[in-house]
């Protein structure tokens, strides 16, 4: 059987090599600008030795970039010495070897000519052939340079003839290289980045997949990381979508695999591989952090060499490893060690509760529910993109407010974005209808904002000052509570309020009892990273007071659930619609509530847990957590007595006083009480 790539096959005439350029040329995507740059140079004749650097981390495709230079040299007849440094050893007289082997095999040269193998000769070749056409010296790998990586920079280089163009690829940017300032150097850095979904789209038609859902798949699974995506074609395409509707990979963990060997290439020492494990189960990571968890001092030293690696990089919270790697590694270590991986994230999970505890913080808060194990919540909340930033409102942007209303009207349609963890390779969908957004769009403009101020809205900016999203959360006092009761979806929780419950929210103006989230929207209804970043931003309410909202919304509902909410009696409404039912919702965590909060979602051992926590909550005594325990076994009150050997009439009297405490009038309000905690 023949197979035909883009009508250009083999003939006596093409040589193997030449058919394997034409190939990576057709399936080559993206790097336009990059090309552009260096077919420029090509034609430039500017007596300078040209430096041109492109990095990034492992598998994003800096040696695929270097062979379409060779092609893009080949059509312009320049003359192309094609280097890496995995090929020699690193000393300058194996490199000179090297280099005349290579330019031997790549200019028609007289054996002669070659000889004798020194630098001076080298560099005598160099100068003639720049003579007469353009020089393109490159070198792949440069990050493994490394004790030559100064003799290079500092020698080779420097001595090189005016039109010479030097490329080097390798993981990290050139630092501490200042050449002579008496020598004509010009040097450009480029990071090369992974795919856009557009790129990823094209790159992936190419292989015969054009299936939208497939490569929404496909896309959250790689983040347009090129390795991740060819490793992706190469699965069997009728298996590797396990849910046809919103896709998951059916069987991921060979990608993860293969990209956690190709990147830990550059981990030499043991004790950083070592750390790099404990690293890659933080969301952000420190050296305090890392010094917790792993119960020693992790010294200055040792952590320099961990984030200097190529996938790491600085936020704005501490160190963040490449997600791709991260979710690698963990994959990994969760296959080979899982009680070491499950001992790891406990303790995680318990650094970051007493940081929570003690800060109230959002990042801490965040950060403590990223490593409580919850996959809905890991999948939703984190963003992977950090460009954007909300901007409150006030008149100088009110008019935003107003332009992004009028958009949101005249543009009307459904909503759906998913959700994608690698990790656990699970998906999330959230879905609102057209009518349902009609609805909010009828609901709400800028007179609701009016009405109930400026601080309660914020405008969702990306990195170029664009608005793309908004948010409406109010906080509740005397001031916005009689707006709140009167307005459509509001108002169903505060009609339904006593005038005694109501009491609690008549707090002065300029305080608040509570928030109310209104309305979380954003201008592209598929992008679920602008949702992953309002969502995240809601950490802030997560310190004090009652949390309120309402939505009909399954998405929306199991978040809710998954965070502790409480569905309210006597609150639901049909504002979206006859046959649309909202509930609504609760979290209180007023008063001394928060550090119990927060406690129930620590992964637990046994029931000790629950019990500490209902001791916390309902103030109880040693023996009344006795009791309690008991009583959730469906013991009687004379069993009770039999088992803790005391009389009839005291267990009567410790449950009437744990009936008191939780606020309830018998034994099944006190159960039902007891598991809306536990």
């Amino acid at each position: 059987m023949e197979y035909e790539v883009n009508k250009w096959s083999l003939t006596s005439e093409r040589s193997a090599k030449d058919y394997i350029l034409k190939v990576e040329e057709d399936y080559f995507i993206g790097r336009q600008e990059e090309l552009s740059f260096f077919h420029n140079y090509l034609h430039t004749n500017d007596q300078l030795v040209n430096i041109l650097h492109y990095y990034g981390t492992g598998g994003v495709g800096k040696s695929f970039l270097l062979n379409a230079f060779a092609r893009k040299a080949q059509e312009e007849n320049v003359t192309y010495i094609q280097l890496d440094s995995q090929d020699f050893l690193h000393t300058p007289s194996e490199f000179v070897d090297y280099f005349l082997n290579v330019l031997g095999l790549t200019v028609e040269l007289d054996e002669d000519e070659l000889q004798p193998y020194t630098f001076k000769n080298m560099m005598q070749l160099i100068k003639k052939i720049s003579i007469t056409q353009k020089l393109i010296i490159t070198m792949d790998t440069f990050e493994q340079m490394e004790e030559l990586e100064r003799w290079f920079l500092q020698i080779f280089i420097q001595q090189l003839p005016p039109n010479t163009v030097v490329v080097l690829a390798g993981r990290y940017p050139l630092k501490d290289w200042n050449p002579s300032p008496s020598y004509r150097f010009k040097t450009h850095q480029f990071e090369l980045k992974e795919f856009s979904l557009e790129q990823s789209r094209t790159f992936l038609n190419q292989f015969g997949i054009d299936n939208e859902n497939h490569i929404q798949a496909i896309w959250r699974f790689t983040d347009g990381h090129p390795l991740t995506l060819s490793l992706t074609t190469l699965t069997d395409r009728q298996h590797f979508i396990s849910n046809h509707e919103h896709g998951t990979l059916h069987d991921s963990s060979h990608i993860l695999t293969e990209l956690t060997e190709q990147w830990l290439q550059e981990v030499r020492d043991e004790d950083i591989l070592h750390l790099l494990y404990s690293a890659a189960l933080f969301y952000h990571f420190d050296r305090e952090g890392l010094s917790t968890i792993l119960e020693k001092e992790v010294t200055n030293d040792i952590f320099q060499k961990l984030i200097s690696l190529s996938f790491i990089r600085k936020s704005a919270m501490g160190w963040m490893m490449h997600d791709l790697i991260r979710d690698a590694i963990q994959v990994e270590l969760q296959q080979r060690d899982p009680k070491l991986y499950q001992t790891v994230l406990k303790k995680i999970a318990e650094y970051y509760y007493k940081k929570a505890i003690r800060t109230k913080s959002q990042h801490d808060v965040g950060m403590f529910f990223y490593h409580i194990q919850n996959d809905y919540i890991q999948s939703t909340f984190f963003p992977n993109s950090t460009s954007m930033y909300l901007e409150a409102v006030d008149e100088h942007n009110f008019q935003e407010v107003i332009d992004f209303f009028e958009f949101k009207k005249k543009n009307i349609v459904e909503s759906d974005a998913s959700f994608y963890n690698r990790s656990s390779n699970k998906s999330y969908h959230f879905h609102a209808s057209k009518e349902h957004n009609e609805n909010e769009a009828n609901y709400l403009g800028p007179d609701y904002i009016e009405k109930l101020g400026y601080q309660t809205t914020s405008l969702l900016k990306n990195s170029d000052g664009e608005t793309v999203g908004m948010t409406i959360i109010v906080p509740i006092n005397e001031a916005s509570v009689s707006i709140l009761e009167k307005e459509p979806v509001s108002r169903a929780y505060f009609q339904s309020l006593s005038t005694e419950e109501m009491k609690y929210y008549q707090v002065p103006p300029n305080k608040h009892a509570g928030w109310y989230i209104r309305h979380l929207d954003f201008v592209d209804p598929s992008d679920s990273s602008l949702l992953s970043y309002l969502l995240y931003n809601l950490f802030t309410l997560f310190t004090e007071g009652k949390i309120i909202t309402s939505t009909p919304i399954e998405f929306f509902q199991d978040l809710l659930k998954n965070f502790g909410f409480q569905e309210v009696e006597g609150a639901s409404h049909y504002d979206f619609g006859e046959s649309t039912p909202s509930s609504t919702f609760l979290l209180d965590i007023s008063g001394e509530r928060f550090d119990v909060y927060l406690k129930q979602f620590l992964p637990e051992d046994d029931n000790q847990n629950k019990l500490d926590i209902l001791a916390e909550l309902f103030s109880l005594t040693e023996r009344e957590k006795d009791i309690i325990e008991l009583i959730l076994e469906d013991k009687s009150n004379q069993e009770i007595a039999q088992q803790l050997f005391i009389a009839e009439i005291t267990v009567k009297k410790h449950v009437s006083r744990i009936l008191k405490k939780a606020e309830v009038k018998n034994r099944t309000q006190l159960i039902k009480r007891i598991l809306e905690f536990v």
